[in-house]
């Protein structure tokens, strides 16, 4: 019997039904939410599509195929290393990767009477995923017990332990919540409680229903997980259900604290692996055929020394793996550290510019300036290293001369591909205490400061997805950066990922939705031609169920 089954992300969507209906009753008033789908969706055949839900719908109509290209299909981080820590803990464990793609696989694993359901929340702003997904293991099960932990459960208790976190936890329908920014001990905790027959009221950080029905907390203890103890023996999975293409970290929280950002009050110091600890795990995928790594660590060429240790032991090593990870250009000033990046195998970062003005990079606190990332992207684009660059728009100190300077900054920088994002605001980050500062008010997505207010920003954010001329867009939703090692993977080269961004952009709603017929049909012509030519390796799921595993 395996002691738990620990359920992937689900990957919701606002479907094309969903966002017309939208865009037909919400006039000027959309919510950004809403107002960023314009911008990641593609318009078709009078449908709406995400950029990779619209590759394979064209595939398929070319081929007579059902395959679903989804970054879904890569290995799920936070999945294998919860099976990975229950395994070493002595709690025999299976998983679903992707709860989108896998349910009849999570069926299978229900018959066999498993002891617990875990499932992750990392990616989810709102309850409704994983609502669905407790169902789901009710119809199928309703006696497992069900576990749920992660930033979701994080963000409510945060939220305040009060009526509303009863309902909260009431309207999921789990029967355990793990509130701690790690959990992996609190999760192997009540794992072992449940096989044992007893309830988990010894184990810290876990909310369960008291006698009265109301959840109580057992007690708060902060964990502090060992990146070595608790590294992923890779070869104990099969290298079948892998893949050539995964993530792994090498650390854990961030060692800045930019303003908007509370990840770091979250998750702690920044605590790092051993290098022999990261050369063992890279050995072992290796030798698993993994051919790309991405690295998922908040700041990877942090601190610099280890930084240029690890990659003259990928040198050294020679695994024949390429590796994408984020990476922080005003820790990089020198031209031997990319000479070293592009030799030790990394093809592709993720650039958080956020800004490409002075002032509001430092009202943020980010600690780097437009000239380092200038700099950075120049020595990148030099040596064949993909460059994607992030912004926020909105942040206090945002103006339309600042909008003016990110869209010229993108244009003379010149990444591979560029995203925006509109600026949340957090109660829990820093800025909030400085908010008197900039007459900040509001919160969210709603929000007002001196010189921009949400509704601004909105405009802005189309303003710079109109303006920039010299870097493709990457949508922030159903691809993004980390789709860049899927679709090499796939068989797409630098040049076409591009070339496939650059051929989308003239079919997102937001701009068939103010351009002539004719327009959006000579685009749907180019954009078909293209992709329907590509020699691209067949995807792991379908469009109606799996065949994963």
């Amino acid at each position: 019997m395996k002691h738990c089954i620990v359920v992937g992300y689900h990957e919701t969507d606002m479907s094309g039904e969903e966002l017309q209906l939208a865009l037909e009753h919400g006039g000027d008033e959309l919510p950004a939410p809403i107002r960023s789908m314009l911008r990641t969706k593609i318009t078709f055949g009078g449908a709406h599509y995400s950029y990779l839900d619209a590759l394979s719908e064209v595939r398929n109509q070319d081929r007579g195929t059902d395959h679903a290209y989804t970054v879904s299909e890569l290995p799920s981080l936070g999945t294998l290393y919860l099976v990975n820590y229950l395994q070493e803990q002595g709690h025999p464990a299976d998983f679903v990767n992707s709860y989108t793609f896998e349910q009849d696989q999570l069926v299978k694993l229900l018959a066999d009477n498993p002891a617990s359901v875990a499932i992750t929340t990392t990616f989810y702003m709102m309850p409704a995923p994983v609502i669905e997904i407790v169902r789901f293991i009710r119809r199928h099960n309703p006696s497992v017990p069900v576990i749920v932990g992660g930033p979701l459960v994080d963000n409510q208790c945060r939220a305040g332990r009060d009526d509303r976190l009863n309902r909260f936890f009431d309207r999921v329908g789990a029967d355990y919540y793990v509130w701690e920014s790690q959990g992996e001990a609190a999760l192997a905790g009540v794992v072992g409680a449940i096989v044992d027959g007893d309830v988990p009221t010894e184990v810290p950080n876990v909310f369960l229903r008291s006698a009265t029905g109301e959840w109580k907390l057992t007690r708060k203890r902060p964990e502090a997980n060992d990146l070595n103890d608790c590294s992923v023996r890779w070869n104990h999975f099969d290298p079948t259900v892998l893949g050539p293409t995964l993530s792994t970290r090498t650390a854990r929280s961030c060692a800045f604290s930019c303003a908007f950002c509370d990840y770091p009050e979250r998750a702690g110091a920044l605590t790092l692996a051993d290098l022999s600890t990261v050369e063992r795990e890279l050995e072992e995928l290796a030798d698993m055929g993994v051919k790309r790594v991405a690295f998922i660590d908040d700041t990877f060429n942090v601190p610099m020394r280890r930084f240029k240790d690890l990659c003259r032991m990928l040198v050294r090593r020679d695994f024949g793996i390429e590796w994408f990870s984020y990476f922080r250009c005003g820790h990089a000033r020198e031209p031997d550290v990319y000479d070293l990046m592009y030799d030790s195998g990394c093809r592709g970062v993720l650039l958080g510019i956020e800004s490409g003005d002075d002032q509001v990079l430092l009202n943020m606190d980010k600690r780097a300036t437009t000239a380092h990332y200038q700099y950075g992207i120049e020595q990148l684009k030099a040596r064949g290293i993909f460059t994607h660059a992030s912004f926020v728009i909105g942040f206090p100190g945002e103006s339309p001369q600042t909008v003016q300077n990110t869209i010229d900054f993108i244009n003379r920088a010149g990444p591979d591909t560029f995203a925006v994002n509109h600026w949340y605001y957090m109660h829990a980050t820093p800025i909030h205490v400085r908010a008197p500062q900039f007459e900040l008010t509001g919160n969210g997505h709603t929000w007002s400061h001196r010189s921009m207010n949400s509704r601004e920003a909105l405009e802005a954010a189309d303003q710079i997805f109109d303006s920039v001329v010299n870097a493709a867009w990457m949508p922030v939703n159903g691809l993004d950066f980390w789709g860049v090692p899927y679709l090499l993977g796939k068989g797409m080269d630098r040049s076409e990922i591009v070339r496939f961004l650059e051929l989308a952009k003239p079919l997102t709603v937001a701009n068939v939705s103010r351009g002539s017929a004719e327009e959006a049909a000579a685009a749907e012509h180019r954009f078909r031609e293209f992709v329907t030519g590509l020699d691209l390796a067949p995807a792991r799921y379908r469009t109606a169920g799996s065949e994963f595993r």
